[in-house]
């Protein structure tokens, strides 16, 4: 029967779980690159219509207080989403911080594992070695 590895499947869904939080955040930087571009669109907008010059002051002082609005409403959504992308951010650099700790504590017992091999074989020679009556000091 083989022996199964819990620190290698723990690794498998840590390395899962880094991958999945790296798509969040580009899912999230998307987000907020849109967010900022429906901003300065909505100030494009509005500074072309102040831009305009001409005599519509009644239409103006209807259609300003919609266009501060809506750019004030883009201005909170991108923060927002500024807020999103660093929260995503923290969760790939812990994501990252637990599979490098698996990572670690795997490499560990793969060296505990090599140095018990070693003082196994140490002790075998030294127990051939005894076996065989050498001595550690000088043939006569």
């Amino acid at each position: 029967m083989a022996r199964h590895d819990p620190l290698a499947a723990l690794l498998k869904l840590r390395g899962l779980e880094v991958a999945a939080a790296r798509r969040d955040l580009v899912a999230r930087q998307a987000g907020a690159a849109a967010a900022a571009e429906r901003e300065a669109a909505a100030r494009r907008a509005m500074e072309a219509e102040l831009a305009g010059g001409g005599d519509f002051a009644d239409s103006l002082a209807a259609w300003l207080p919609v266009a501060r609005a809506a750019r004030e409403r883009a201005a909170g959504e991108a923060a927002l989403a500024s807020q999103a992308v660093e929260a995503a951010r923290m969760a790939l650099a812990q994501q990252r911080a637990q599979e490098r700790a698996v990572e670690w504590l795997r490499d560990r017992r793969k060296q505990e594992a090599r140095d018990k091999a070693m003082r196994a074989e140490q002790n075998a020679l030294d127990e051939a070695s005894q076996r065989r009556g050498h001595t550690s000091g000088p043939v006569a």
